[in-house]
């Protein structure tokens, strides 16, 4: 499940997220995280980064949607992303729709939190931070406690940017972003409005209620799991085919149509697989190897039902033995069909009269 949650500065965006991330086992896709992550790092888009920021550039959206997919092509994050404040324009929701559809994924759901600006001033103007803790209070919603070791007035601390001028400002640019985002959701009946202003725990029970309720999805209140048809909570997919995570891969690969137990060994021994080795213990590289080695070794699948189907047909039209007993749908191979051949022949129907009583002596 692939949700998206919207709200402006001050909604609660962050506190919701690490709600279901903890209770729905999905992961956070933060762009900042992302993006702070790549420059810790110092990969070569991490640099190029790094030198926009620093000369007081926006990130284009090219190098947001570069790390994007870097992230949503890990088979491990498959259908379970929170996408925390992103996309913020449509230019980035139409970009976002067709990276996922390119990993066989898409948008489950889009929560907006809906706030008015009088409260989010008072939210972002009344926000601190204790020093020690690291603790979020607000003097209007959730003031501190007067007695504590930390966490007292003189340990709180304020944010550079919770201004009065820069809450407006960026409320109101997420207004005027937002608006066709909000549409471009609507259009595909994905989007939930929730009441932003009611009480934190109000709101993860009602967002705990929409995603309990979502359709194909069963969750185990014991264990808090989530999977969808029961077992399988995301499969490898070769040859168009999603193999069970669960099972030894040389079995596994055996649910591909033309792949059978001995095929499936001679592909691990060749890309070096551990015999023992399950589907979810693949590493992306390791699945992607053995996509290629079918893909250009073995004809499987449609492929293979294709050519086999042209045969057939070929030997009917040709009217030879072969051809004439696959028109009559008998076994070919020489085989005894008075008392068995029941799976070629079907089931075996009752014709009145063929077993007469035997004449009295």
């Amino acid at each position: 499940m692939n949700i998206v949650i919207f709200g402006p500065p001050g909604a609660g965006k962050g506190t919701q997220s690490d709600f279901i991330v903890k209770k729905f086992k999905l992961h956070q896709l933060s762009t900042g995280q992302l993006l702070r992550n790549e420059i810790k790092h110092k990969t070569e888009l991490g640099q190029k980064i790094s030198s926009i920021m620093n000369s007081g550039q926006l990130v284009s959206d090219e190098i947001v949607s570069d790390i994007i997919e870097k992230f949503i092509s890990k088979n491990e994050f498959k259908d379970r992303i929170i996408f925390d404040g992103y996309p913020r324009n449509l230019i980035q929701a139409k970009n976002l729709n067709d990276l996922l559809k390119k990993y066989h994924q898409k948008i489950n759901l889009v929560l907006k939190l809906s706030v008015t600006l009088d409260t989010i001033k008072k939210r972002i103007t009344g926000r601190s931070v204790c020093s020690i803790c690291g603790k979020i209070y607000n003097e209007f919603f959730n003031p501190a406690p007067i007695n504590a070791e930390c966490c007292a007035s003189k340990f709180l601390q304020k944010r550079s940017d919770d201004t009065l001028e820069i809450a407006i400002k960026r409320y109101d640019t997420y207004e005027k972003n937002i608006e066709p985002v909000i549409n471009f959701y609507k259009d595909y009946d994905l989007l939930k409005i929730i009441k932003g202003e009611a009480p934190i725990t109000e709101i993860s029970n009602e967002i705990s209620g929409i995603l309990k309720g979502m359709k194909g999805w069963l969750y185990d209140f014991r264990q808090y799991k989530y999977a969808r048809f029961y077992n399988h909570w995301f499969m490898a997919r070769i040859a168009g085919i999603n193999i069970p995570q669960n099972k030894v891969v040389s079995i596994a690969l055996t649910y591909i149509h033309g792949i059978g137990l001995h095929s499936s060994k001679k592909i691990c021994k060749k890309l070096e697989i551990p015999s023992s080795k399950r589907v979810n213990e693949l590493t992306e590289e390791q699945v992607l190897k053995i996509r290629e080695f079918i893909d250009s070794n073995h004809k499987v699948e449609g492929d293979l039902r294709r050519e086999v189907s042209v045969n057939i047909k070929r030997l009917v039209d040709l009217a030879c033995y072969r051809g004439s007993r696959h028109k009559k749908k008998l076994p070919v191979r020489g085989q005894r069909t008075q008392c068995n051949a029941r799976t070629r022949k079907g089931k075996a129907i009752a014709i009145a009269g063929k077993k007469l009583t035997p004449l009295k002596k």
